[in-house]
């Protein structure tokens, strides 16, 4: 006989096994997901009213404030509504999940859910090294796999021009770079409309990166502001961190960057240096329309601020028309372009160009003759040859063809086998796309998943100076063939369907 029959009787919570208390996304987002998943599989139908909170809290075995977190999210997208006194029902009409086409207003930035500090680590050295794994197909890094790059052509290059440069193939260089090299470069440039005007010159570097270091160095000191995308070039951020720089973030969109956002973070962070890449953006892919371009120069010219624009990517156009970049718009003395080969020939020759008005490039040379003293001859000279010679141009045909073909491939197979609501850049050239899941959807869990199971790629909040960016993915399609992306693309919806 129960000697106190009023007394609540204590039912102890056993937390479902589907929910993760140590994984990156919280538990009202996870139970979020599981909720709405109820809902899509018509367990409560459009119109029905769900249980109570004290039920769906004991089911989980969650708290009841985790669960009343988990109802606003979902209130907030339209899966449910709320009545005062009678609780919760699901919406009459579900929400239209868009096309994997992404609309005008492209969603780049993601969640607004943060990771926790220290939580992504070091990623620039390690993101290399798994995109080399032959264990791993990754698609975490952007460069030419050893199938389509020019190797005997190099080879036999390489071998003329040892014999042509004897002794001086194994001694410095002058450190604007070999006369050469710069003078073939120009010339490249010219004959593709993009000539080096009077008053600008040209300094040889080890690619991209570098100048973006030398940039940095030059024009700004420990403390100083620096202006970047939003999403951005993850290497520019770590960049910033270890020189002890403050990134400030400037949102983008399928036309560049933010104007109006710009102008506000130009008025407000007293920036010394804005860092962009304008076509063919690392990492969602896109390119900045030239009105956006315009206004950009304008604003930054109007400012002070320095532009840094990056077109390590600028060769690898394979559909659209071409856009003038930076340093050819009226206005463009304080730009400083960089250009590379190392992701449009060969990452492993590490040599890539500067170019800048005069003036800006008598004070980046003591930084760079300290950073450097000298570019190898040899590499150089044998680029100077294959631009001379014609190979250049045939390779980038070959090069752009295949690329186009990857991302259609990686492009399809995400239609497949990505749930609907799946948002996906498509880029024109370059070797990147930018995916974004729902909000409540964790990027970081998916890695991890993905790792174990033989798969890889770059989690968004890595192109985040705020760590935002949770439920995206930056995938490069270039790395790999088109059969095996779609394979293994079939495999990470499997995973992600799982999650989801």
């Amino acid at each position: 006989m129960d000697l106190f029959p009023n007394r609540p009787i204590l039912v102890e919570m056993v937390l479902d096994p589907t929910l993760d208390p140590g994984a990156s996304s919280p538990l009202y987002l996870q139970l979020q997901r599981r909720l709405r998943g109820l809902i899509q599989q018509g367990e409560w139908r459009p119109g029905s009213r769900l249980p109570a909170v004290p039920e769906l809290a004991h089911r989980w075995g969650v708290h009841r404030l985790t669960v009343l977190k988990a109802l606003a999210g979902l209130k907030r997208t339209g899966w449910i509504q709320t009545v005062q006194g009678r609780g919760s029902f699901v919406a009459s009409r579900l929400p239209e999940a868009p096309g994997l086409r992404a609309s005008s207003e492209f969603p780049f930035e993601g969640s607004s859910l943060l990771v926790h500090d220290g939580e992504l680590g070091s990623w620039l050295g390690e993101t290399l090294e798994r995109a080399q794994d032959r264990h791993l197909v990754s698609f975490s890094a952007g460069f030419i796999p050893s199938d389509l790059l020019p190797c005997e052509q190099l080879r036999r290059i390489t071998a003329q021009v040892l014999k042509e440069l004897g002794p001086e193939a194994w001694v410095y260089a002058p450190p604007a770079g070999h006369r050469p090299y710069l003078d073939s470069v120009s010339q490249w440039l010219a004959s593709e409309g993009e000539p080096v005007d009077e008053g600008w010159g040209i300094r040889a570097i080890p690619g991209a990166q570098s100048g973006l270091a030398l940039a940095l160095e030059s024009f700004t000191v420990p403390g100083d502001r620096v202006l970047v995308e939003s999403p951005c070039y993850l290497g520019i951020l770590a960049l910033i961190r270890a020189l002890g720089r403050e990134a400030v973030p400037v949102p983008v969109d399928r036309q560049g960057l933010d104007p109006e956002r710009l102008a506000s973070a130009l008025q407000r962070s007293e920036a010394k240096l804005l860092f962009t890449v304008p076509s063919f953006h690392n990492p969602t892919g896109m390119t900045q329309s030239k009105a956006r371009r315009e206004r950009v120069l304008a604003l930054t010219r109007s400012h002070g601020v320095i532009l840094v624009t990056d077109s390590a990517y600028g060769d690898l156009r394979f559909s659209g028309n071409s856009l003038p970049p930076f340093r050819r718009l009226e206005g463009a003395d304080h730009v400083i372009h960089l250009g590379s080969f190392s992701k449009s020939l060969a990452a492993g020759l590490r040599l890539g160009y500067l170019i800048a008005k005069e003036d800006l490039l008598r004070r980046m040379a003591p930084i760079q003759e300290v950073q450097q003293i000298a570019q190898p001859p040899l590499t150089q000279a044998v680029v100077a040859k294959f631009l001379d010679t014609g190979g250049f141009r045939r390779h980038l045909a070959r090069l752009r063809r295949a690329l186009k073909e990857r991302r259609d491939a990686m492009v399809e197979a995400l239609a497949e086998h990505f749930p609907q609501g799946t948002q996906v850049s498509e880029p024109k050239g370059g070797m990147h796309l930018w995916v974004v899941m729902p909000e409540d959807f964790s990027a970081l869990d998916l890695h991890r998943d993905a790792l174990q199971h033989g798969l890889g790629f770059a989690p968004g909040p890595l192109f985040f100076a705020d760590g935002r960016g949770t439920n995206c993915l930056r995938l490069n399609f270039s790395t790999h063939d088109p059969a095996t992306t779609r394979d293994a693309i079939a495999r990470l919806g499997h995973l992600v369907h799982h999650r989801a």
